[in-house]
């Protein structure tokens, strides 16, 4: 399951939020004329949570040697490039070349070979991705120097650490290309100098990435998609 550490945070961050706005009211305006540039351009740096939503074969009983697979959440990190057009008055079109790092840890209850007996035993999957998504952004009206904002598009992945090609029955093995949806909300926080966007995005895997082989893991495994909850700060 995601952790909910970002959206604890994102949750405090939001308090904030309306209470600077109700207390600065009539306070200086930074940057007026920011939304009137037709293209911005910024990085970000954010922490994510990927995991793998795992469905079983539906005939599971009948898989030899394998009972159940489950995940654990280790923390990654995200960072980017902003490349923002204007489309109209409250919405830009955004692509944000992306690299991302990350392991994911899944534990199966299996028939081991080494020691002729069931057994659980821990398969780590390191990515390391390069991705490209395409989203676009619905902004609020802007309330002195701050906005709301959603964020919703595709994303294309390129793990330059797939073990797609590897010849090893004893690795849980993944394909280099995934697509993923992606939804998000955050705020525009105005500086004199820049602008700075914490937010918080999910992100739905629909591509099967598992790589099906002679291997014990494959065969009591439908599909295997991706999941995850990037928490990120943006400066423009």
């Amino acid at each position: 399951m995601i952790g909910t550490l970002p959206c604890r945070v994102l949750l405090g961050l939001f308090v904030l939020f309306s209470l600077n706005v109700w207390g600065q009211r009539g306070s200086q305006l930074n940057q007026p004329n920011y939304d009137n540039k037709p293209y911005h351009f910024g990085f970000y740096l954010g922490i994510n949570y990927t995991d793998f939503q795992i469905r079983h074969a539906e005939n599971i009983n009948d898989v030899d040697n394998y009972i159940s697979a489950i995940t654990d959440i280790v923390p990654g990190y995200h960072v980017g490039i902003i490349s923002e057009l204007k489309l109209a008055k409250y919405l830009a079109m955004r692509l944000n070349p992306t690299f991302s790092a990350t392991v994911r840890r899944v534990t199966f209850d299996a028939y081991s070979r080494n020691i002729n007996r069931r057994d659980r035993f821990q398969r780590d999957v390191e990515s390391s991705f390069i991705e490209i998504p395409l989203e676009f952004k619905l902004k609020s009206h802007r309330v002195g120097n701050y906005r709301v904002y959603l964020l919703g598009g595709l994303r294309y992945n390129i793990d330059l650490a797939s073990n797609e090609k590897v010849f090893d029955q004893e690795l849980l093995k993944i394909k280099i290309n995934d697509f993923a949806y992606e939804f998000g909300i955050g705020f525009d926080i105005f500086f004199e100098y820049f602008k700075m966007s914490p937010q918080i995005k999910g992100s739905w895997g629909f591509a099967d990435i598992l790589v099906r082989d002679d291997g014990v893991y494959p065969q009591g495994i439908d599909r295997l998609l991706t999941r995850g909850i990037l928490f990120a700060i943006t400066f423009e």
